[in-house]
């Protein structure tokens, strides 16, 4: 089982190998760059969303926004995007 632990540090990853301070992703995203398995997704999106709305979150990394978006592959449905952005260098993250 995948927890806010792994799924804070996996973020984290995913934003520095990307080298961007910024930028729109989706749980599918996530979830394929990491071979992660589809049940993963309620864990990872929760998770998105306590950073989106809870600025005190431990994280190095915080959801600016949160849209939803048409996609059709494989089948048409909306899902969402969050734009995360990395904290400034003030605030002072626990470990």
């Amino acid at each position: 089982m995948i927890d806010d632990l792994i799924v804070s540090e996996l973020l984290e990853k995913y934003m520095e190998e990307s080298g961007q301070s910024e930028q729109w992703i989706t749980v599918f995203e996530l979830r394929t760059y990491f071979h992660l398995h589809e049940f993963t997704a309620p864990t990872i999106s929760g998770f998105l969303r306590r950073l989106h709305h809870n600025t005190r979150f431990s994280c190095r990394y915080r959801v600016e926004k949160i849209e939803k978006v048409r996609v059709s592959i494989p089948q048409s449905r909306m899902i969402k995007r969050y734009l995360v952005r990395k904290r400034t260098a003030g605030r002072k993250v626990k470990e």
